[in-house]
């Protein structure tokens, strides 16, 4: 949010200077006092020096500070001071635009031409001055953090997810660092160990307990047995996907950190993707036509969910209910077959056989809308830097929903046996 409000000022006081150059005198009065409000903004925010503690967040408060007073209706509804910020500046550049197509209309050609060229030029500059700026942040991030954990603030706009989390940050120069942080404490600590903790449960279910079911026992067929493997895998994927996120989110080099983070959303892709399948796949397993019809559609789109989080937009700290939205439609479709089987079977005996997946559901779905909306942490910043944040919650809400489907599977894979021989 502070670089955000310096670069806009910077580029505010640029843009006035060449909106007065080129005869802001003959304006109206409506635009006249919109001039006076930019204007306004731009000295205030000035005034804050460079030296002062937190200089970017009081420019931020003095901005918003400075249009409530001229306009206070474009913010009423804004709740914190970074929601405010994004919308005064939306305000000012929508101003601008307006503010500059009045002024740059009455400008002959030649002067239009000489002015665009002035445009281009000063915006490639501004190119250049926002990845320089880039650049000095993160070299002054890696250096605070040789001194130990940094705050949100200390951190680069890109590394910025949760506000509400403060402290506890890592950020560290080389992959290697990355990997010793690991056993440190700090704010990824407990995301990193309860998934690598859970990676081993996983795997010790898989081997050990699954063998010794109904499930694995009764199989009829080697395709029973790979359908419950790929739950298993896609499983331990997702568990090692988010352990690799966590260790390595806070590598300094952006590219490097996007490609972890691309790397997580695909394992859950995954997994959900596979939990979907085993539920098809005993649904309908005596009915190969339906059943094969669904588990293509899931693996499409189970393999849509691993293409799409390498899109740049989709990794935005903004996209989080995109994001969820996006897994939220990817698992409903788990829920399409449900309509046959009412047609076919009746309510009774289709509550009866998707009840054992009520657990895990409610899990996932809980998990997910704390995630979304960064509760508990957004009521109380600060206070579960370390531990009981919403994405703890969610990284526990993940484990406990594996578990509950494995035994959820268990059951499915038992009533299809069972209906088997009858069909």
């Amino acid at each position: 949010m502070a670089a955000l409000v310096d670069m806009f000022v910077t580029d505010l006081g640029r843009r006035l200077e060449m909106i007065e150059a080129y005869g802001h005198d003959r304006l109206d009065s409506g635009m006249k006092f919109a001039h006076e409000t930019l204007r306004d903004v731009h000295s205030s925010c000035a005034h804050v020096r460079d030296e002062v503690v937190d200089a970017g967040r009081r420019r931020a408060a003095v901005l918003v500070a400075t249009l409530e007073e001229h306009c206070n209706d474009a913010l009423a509804r804004k709740g914190d001071l970074e929601s405010k910020v994004r919308a005064g500046i939306d305000v000012c550049e929508a101003t601008l635009a307006r503010f500059e197509a009045s002024v740059y209309s009455s400008t002959t050609l030649s002067q239009a031409h000489g002015m665009a060229n002035d445009v281009l030029d000063s915006m490639e500059k501004t190119v250049r001055r926002a990845k320089d700026s880039l650049s000095l942040r993160v070299d002054r991030a890696i250096a605070q953090a040789r001194h130990g954990l940094i705050t949100y603030d200390m951190l680069p706009e890109p590394w910025r997810v949760n506000p509400h989390i403060l402290h506890g940050y890592r950020f560290s120069e080389t992959p290697l660092e990355c990997v010793r942080s690991v056993f440190g404490l700090h704010n990824e600590a407990f995301n990193i160990w309860s998934h690598f903790i859970g990676l081993i449960v996983v795997l010790c279910t898989a081997f050990w307990l699954y063998p010794s079911t109904p499930a694995y026992l009764s199989s009829v067929s080697k395709t029973d047995i790979f359908i419950a493997g790929c739950f298993f895998f896609a499983a331990a994927k997702c568990l090692v996907c988010s352990t690799l996120w966590h260790a390595m989110s806070s590598i300094s080099n952006q590219s490097l950190m996007e490609r972890f983070a691309c790397v997580d959303y695909t394992g859950i892709s995954l997994l959900v993707a596979a939990s979907i399948l085993t539920t098809e796949y005993t649904a309908f397993y005596c009915e190969p036509l339906s059943r094969n019809a669904y588990m293509i559609t899931t693996i499409v789109l189970g393999g849509a969910g691993t293409v799409l989080p390498w899109h740049p937009t989709f990794n935005r700290a903004d996209m989080n209910w995109a994001r969820v939205g996006f897994y939220s439609s990817l698992a409903a479709t788990g829920f399409i077959p449900v309509l046959q089987l009412i047609y076919e079977r009746g309510w009774e005996k289709t509550i009866f056989f998707y009840a054992p997946l009520a657990k895990s559901v409610v899990v996932y779905s809980l998990g997910a809308c704390m995630y979304a909306s960064k509760i508990p942490e957004r009521w109380l910043p600060g206070r579960f830097d370390y531990v009981g944040g919403s994405h703890n919650l969610w990284h526990l809400a993940v484990l406990g929903g594996i578990l509950f489907h494995y035994t959820a599977m268990i059951d499915l894979f038992r009533w299809a046996f069972e209906r088997a021989e009858t069909c």
